[in-house]
């Protein structure tokens, strides 16, 4: 399996261990925690799909700046037309985007 996906799976795994963690602590966050998961889900598996079809530096790049578009502007529609709770949005958007640091092998 290309790594790419595998980060998409950590990541996965991260926000919906997250988003139950927020159903026991807040239940109002947990509509935030998985409206997080999706802003980073879907960029994050668009990225590994273009990357796994893509050997090519300058192609790279420009995928990398559009799935950083792509999670600028689907944070922006959540923030500003759904509406989130903060604490429950943050948190497991910080925490999903950790999971670049995890070491996949």
């Amino acid at each position: 399996m290309n790594p790419a996906f595998r980060i998409v799976l950590v990541q996965a795994g991260i926000g919906a261990v997250s988003s139950v963690m927020f159903f026991f602590i807040t239940p109002a966050a947990v509509d935030s925690a998985i409206m997080a998961m999706i802003c980073v889900l879907v960029p994050t598996l668009y990225f590994a799909w273009r990357q796994a079809a893509t050997y090519n530096a300058v192609r790279a790049l420009a995928h990398g700046v559009m799935k950083t578009v792509l999670t600028v502007f689907m944070m922006t529609v959540c923030i500003v037309v759904v509406g989130i709770e903060p604490e429950g949005f943050f948190v497991t958007f910080a925490l999903m985007q950790l999971g670049y640091l995890m070491r996949v092998s």
